[in-house]
């Protein structure tokens, strides 16, 4: 499939399932969305917090590759990173949110959740306005994995975001 293909199914089935998990949490009472679950958890408000933060650090560094004409296509062995990464994200292994986005400060999930879509709104409005040939570009930097093209960051996100919709159902779960 082209890129930009890639890059506009990506983009509608992470948008389809933002939209879904919104909508399940508008029926939620806005002090389920915001209690602590226990000690050193986040709220399902924080949760969206970081969802947000997530796609307006990939647009910042976006916006930052473009703006100093930093960028270049990927070499093959990204695709063996990005597998790792996609690995690693399905294990049922908690892992430490890198200290950029961890620290999420306590908001109302209609903050939250304002925040979250206008992320995406900018994320997506950022991505699809990119040439053809960037789209392979590193346009995207993980933490720990390194730099990859937006479709793959696009494809990060969305399992990202569902290993983040398990937390919010965890966290449901624990309130009661």
């Amino acid at each position: 499939m082209p890129a930009r293909a890639a890059l506009l199914h990506q983009l509608a089935r992470i948008e389809a399932e933002k939209d879904a998990l919104l909508a399940e949490l508008d029926h939620c009472s806005p002090t389920r969305s915001e209690t602590v679950p226990y000690t050193g958890g986040w709220t399902v408000a924080q949760v969206i917090t970081h969802l947000a933060v997530i796609e307006e650090g990939a647009v910042a560094y976006l916006n930052k590759k473009l703006e100093f004409k930093k960028h270049r296509p990927l070499p093959i062995t990204t695709a063996l990173r990005f597998v790792v990464l996609q690995a690693g994200i399905q294990l049922p292994v908690k892992y430490k949110a890198p200290a950029v986005v961890a620290d999420i400060p306590a908001t109302s999930y209609a903050v939250a959740r304002a925040r979250w879509c206008a992320a995406r709104e900018e994320l997506i409005r950022a991505y699809t306005s990119l040439p053809d040939g960037f789209l392979t570009h590193d346009l995207f930097k993980h933490p720990f994995m390194g730099r990859f093209d937006v479709v793959q960051a696009v494809r990060f996100i969305r399992r990202h975001a569902r290993r983040h919709r398990g937390q919010v159902a965890r966290t449901l779960a624990a309130l009661g």
